[in-house]
């Protein structure tokens, strides 16, 4: 990705994090969720 249309991107996150009452004070937990498949060879 050109640096320009990096910059750009990540402006955009920025200005949407800061819009957000869950993320406009800075830091914030992401809460991960792990979804495992199992499979069994034939």
């Amino acid at each position: 990705m050109p640096d320009q249309e990096r910059d750009a991107t990540l402006d955009r996150i920025r200005a949407f994090l800061a819009s957000r009452p869950e993320t406009s004070n800075g830091e914030f937990t992401l809460p991960m969720l792990t979804g495992v498949l199992r499979v069994q060879q034939l």
